[in-house]
């Protein structure tokens, strides 16, 4: 990367145990709890936005690495498929793996595994959606094997279309306001024709699922973060004074969860439908997935040019091995690997952070980051002078 930003980094850390702490905390009845223990753990099942986090920060590293890079030939887009390919599927395919010889060998009947009632071709078609991450368009499947590796078909199909928004960029940088506008009509001109013509193991089953579980409903969240890199690089040299976007984006994100929190607590069964998840309401999700990431793109900016308490926490050494480190994590802390260890080892929820944070550092180290290394493109060889 021509710039590096460790404060982003530390950031990927906090976004991973946003999500750790979201489905640990649903081990917890909040009725059964005290009152404010139950609204502590209210306020936590928020943290799901650690996703959105994610996505933002995605749309900016890959505009911020390859804006001015980006070529129409097959040499360079061979080039940016394998150094994605070597980052992201390595230490994915092996914990899918584990996931499905489980699964085969000696099933824990979890909801993240198939069911007794699947037949042959499903099966075959489950392992083949999950080798190819393709799964998360499917909502028979989406969450079947690693449950949070959904989001890595929403990863994929943002890697495969940056280079043609980045070239739509280059060209006219106010297309920024239409992608997001065109990426959700053409999600739901996909359910419309795949609920119709391809009604198959939940294709797109919705508008709802499009929204909550594919590219095109976190489109706005991609675009947000490729506008914030390109309008970075346009900016000087920042001075590292004043700390408004730190407080902007990290208070209004802060504050954004605490009333989410409280219009579920005290109204139910207005701002949520009973009968629903939280994460299936409208309104919920128009705010996740547009309002949400300009606080983000704000906290980011801040720690880009701020020099503030924060940013100096989030770039120590800790945070950038857990920032490394966090991919692993992701993946692990919930579904067949946190199953076997909570029964064979240990069921405590603090035991089992501290746990899957060593696990997902060792695997960084020995396993995630020798295989990039190893498979990704080779640098151009530098001309020698004569």
């Amino acid at each position: 990367m021509k710039t590096y930003y460790p404060a982003l980094t530390g950031v990927r850390a906090v976004a991973a145990y946003m999500v750790v702490m979201v489905h640990m905390s649903a081990l917890e009845t909040p009725a059964q709890l005290p009152y404010f223990k139950m609204l502590a753990v209210e306020y936590i099942r928020q943290w799901g936005i650690g996703v959105v986090i994610f996505f933002v920060l995605s749309g900016f590293l890959i505009t911020t690495r390859y804006a001015d890079r980006v070529e129409p030939t097959r040499a360079w887009a061979t080039r940016y498929l394998q150094n994605r390919f070597a980052r992201i599927y390595p230490i994915y395919f092996l914990l899918t793996a584990l996931a499905f010889a489980v699964m085969v060998l000696r099933p824990t009947h979890g909801w993240w595994e198939w069911s007794a009632a699947f037949t042959l071709p499903e099966k075959l078609c489950a392992v083949l959606l999950n080798l190819t991450l393709l799964r998360g368009y499917f909502n028979q499947y989406a969450v079947l094997g690693l449950p949070t590796a959904w989001s890595l078909t929403v990863e994929e199909t943002f890697y495969l279309m940056a280079p043609f928004l980045l070239l739509g960029l280059r060209r006219n940088f106010r297309r920024v306001v239409v992608y997001p506008v065109a990426l959700l009509a053409l999600g739901f001109l996909l359910v419309a024709f795949c609920s119709h013509f391809l009604p198959y193991y939940g294709l797109m089953k919705d508008a709802k699922f499009m929204l909550n579980m594919t590219f095109f409903g976190h489109s706005v969240e991609f675009v947000l973060g490729m506008a914030l890199a390109l309008w970075v690089a346009r900016q000087p040299r920042p001075t590292g004074r004043g700390i408004a976007y730190t407080v902007l984006g990290a208070g209004g994100i802060l504050l954004y969860m605490l009333v989410q929190a409280l219009l579920y607590h005290f109204f139910p069964g207005h701002y949520y439908p009973i009968t629903e998840e939280p994460d299936w309401s409208y309104r919920l999700l128009f705010a996740n997935n547009v309002g949400l990431p300009v606080l983000v793109c704000s906290l980011f900016w801040g720690l880009i040019s701020e020099q503030t308490l924060l940013r100096r926490l989030l770039e120590t050494r800790l945070f950038q091995l857990l920032g490394k480190a966090s991919y692993v994590l992701y993946l692990i802390h919930l579904g067949t690997f946190d199953y076997l260890f909570r029964k064979y080892v240990s069921g405590s929820s603090l035991i089992c952070l501290v746990a899957y944070t060593l696990v997902s550092i060792a695997l960084y180290r020995l396993v995630e980051r020798p295989l990039h290394q190893r498979l990704r493109a080779k640098p151009h060889p530098q001309a020698v002078a004569a």
